[in-house]
């Protein structure tokens, strides 16, 4: 069973929409949220005032869709932010994530390790568009150090999610809690199309080796009709001989919404996903609901 974690989340000026600093119970972590035009109040702030990584999070102009994201590694937060905010290229940013130590243990070597870590897993996963220009520093570090930085960017990745940026949501699935038991998993199998998914808190998980239907049908919603062109375009997906097949494990809010999206028109999710034994999603959920009374 996983353990709880606590997170303590401070509003700096009482308002949930200005500055908010966030952390994890027993980690010398800490993060700080600040929208930009409040960036500038920040100067003495002691979390700014030391190394480490950050992120510049804000939407593309021509399409405001498309959130765009660069991220970053200082010796000293606040004074490289601040070059960040006379340059044209990222006059995007909205939103500024850093993150340092509470202690003096993090040197530039460790955020160099971070910022290389952090760029490889989201330019291969994440559904942000970075606008990196290049995969970070290659950093040797001790094993010892490098398990401390991992441990880092494990508690990073909890934390960017409950600031409303979950920048690595499509790799987490090692951290999902499925609520099937862990060998059984859910298929949808319509043709020549097959999925397989598993139960997650948040959702489904349709998982990596799964098929999709090459065209859609003209009934299927636009907002289905989005989400597969995303996954298309944004390389989730490639062709097959068969349809599109999933290159990555990848979750849906709902088995409608993941049953639509890999068939091309609207379906019953809880009727349409069925275990090995042939029982629907819907059946499942009846005989947990049944053992509970």
């Amino acid at each position: 069973m996983s353990r709880g974690i606590t997170i303590t989340n401070y509003l700096v000026n009482g308002n949930p929409e200005g500055i908010t600093m966030s952390y994890v119970s027993n980690w010398t972590g800490q993060a700080i949220k600040i929208p930009r035009n409040a960036f500038f109040d920040t100067k003495e702030f002691e979390e700014l005032n030391k190394p480490g990584i950050y992120y510049l999070i804000g939407q593309k102009d021509e399409n405001p869709d498309e959130i765009l994201v660069y991220v970053g590694e200082a010796n000293h937060l606040f004074d490289r932010i601040k070059q960040h905010m006379k340059d044209t290229d990222k006059s995007f940013c909205e939103l500024i994530i850093a993150f340092s130590s509470k202690d003096d243990n993090m040197t530039v070597s460790h955020t160099k390790y971070l910022e290389s870590k952090i760029l490889t897993e989201i330019f291969e996963k994440s559904g942000y568009k970075i606008i990196n220009k290049k995969d970070g520093n290659r950093i040797s570090l001790p094993k010892m150090v490098r398990d401390e930085m991992d441990i880092y960017f494990d508690n990073m990745k909890i934390l960017l999610p409950t600031m409303g940026y979950d920048l690595f949501k499509p790799i987490m699935k090692e951290q999902k809690q499925s609520l099937t038991s862990k060998e059984e998993k859910l298929i949808l199998e319509v043709g020549d199309i097959k999925a397989q998914a598993k139960l997650i808190t948040n959702g489904l998980l349709v998982l990596k080796g799964s098929l999709m239907k090459t065209l859609p049908t003209p009934a299927l919603a636009p907002t289905y009709l989005k989400i597969r062109n995303d996954l298309v375009q944004k390389g989730y997906v490639r062709e097959s001989t068969i349809g599109l097949e999933f290159l990555q494990d990848y979750e849906f809010p709902s088995p409608s919404q993941a049953g639509a999206v890999i068939l091309g028109y609207s379906v019953n999710g809880r009727v349409a996903w069925k275990n090995s034994k042939g029982k629907t999603l819907k059946e499942i959920e009846e005989e947990k609901i049944d053992h509970s009374i």
